[in-house]
């Protein structure tokens, strides 16, 4: 299904250049590496997967020593997913992807790989500080004559609620950041559009 958009795009340009009498069409090819400067800041505790986000491009795409789409061209982009930092368990997650480039007054639809980032694992931090609060629950409690089974389970549960306390850390990319894409498909662009 894919192909067959890509190819009535590229049918429909054709057919525009020819009846307008512009030249053929320029393409910048799948492949190519499209880095990004983040307008927008998204972050996992406030946005959600499905709303969009500005950019601009940070480097001029460019085909044999020509600018097809220029540094600072606006690009649009889509958050694909988005996981939140949960109190015990899992890790926060952000997936990214471009879907428009803005610029000399026309709008021109891309795809994009995802870009994905990830936060640091709540299952990971929860053991830990659950292990510890064994190890020193085990040490007062035989301090206080409790006995070492008891100890250590009171100190586990403790360090497991300091952790349900405390929340999940959650994953942002702040305005500013550089994000790096491919195309995943080509550009169809026209000299007249340039």
């Amino acid at each position: 299904m894919r192909h067959l958009q890509i190819t009535g795009a590229v049918l429909l340009a054709c057919v525009a250049a020819a009846v307008t009498g512009s030249a053929a069409p320029l393409t910048v090819p799948a492949g190519m590496t499209v880095t990004v400067r983040m307008l927008d800041g998204v972050d996992s505790s406030t946005n959600y997967a499905g709303e969009t986000f500005r950019a601009t491009l940070d480097a001029a795409l460019t085909v044999d020593g020509k600018t097809l789409v220029p540094r600072g061209a606006e690009a649009i982009g889509r958050l694909v997913t988005v996981e939140r930092g949960r109190r015990l368990q899992g890790r926060p997650m952000l997936t990214l992807e471009l879907t428009a480039l803005n610029f000399e007054g026309q709008s021109v639809a891309i795809q994009t790989s995802t870009h994905q980032e990830m936060g640091p694992s709540q299952t990971k931090r929860t053991m830990i500080l659950a292990g510890g609060g064994a190890v020193l629950g085990t040490v007062i409690s035989v301090i206080a004559g409790g006995g070492v089974l008891l100890g250590s389970n009171v100190g586990a549960a403790a360090g497991t609620a300091v952790q349900a306390v405390r929340g999940g850390k959650d994953l942002q990319i702040p305005a500013e950041a550089l994000v790096t894409f491919t195309l995943q498909s080509p550009i169809y662009l026209f000299e007249s559009g340039l």
